[in-house]
């Protein structure tokens, strides 16, 4: 229907695709981390807690990214008729 519209939508699914994919190479750096850090005999549970609080807000902010492209390629869908319902 509006291409501009679809336009810009589609603009804002490949924003919200590169922000997902920068969170999961985040959490993957990450969960390295903390297997490095887990190796070690006498473990630094400070440092532990802290990747371990790191992981979990990649995560939410991956699962967020997520969230919004795949409501961002609905409505591109939904905009340019191609919905099946």
């Amino acid at each position: 229907m509006s291409y501009r519209l679809i336009s810009e939508l589609q603009t804002r699914v490949d924003r919200w695709r590169e922000t997902m994919l920068d969170d999961a190479a985040r959490l993957r750096y990450y969960q390295r981390n903390l297997l490095e850090m887990r190796r070690f005999s006498p473990r630094p549970h400070n440092s532990i807690t802290l990747t371990l609080r790191q992981c979990a807000a990649a995560r939410k902010m991956m699962n967020h990214a997520s969230r919004a492209l795949a409501s961002c390629r609905s409505n591109i869908k939904e905009l340019s008729g191609n919905n099946l319902q």
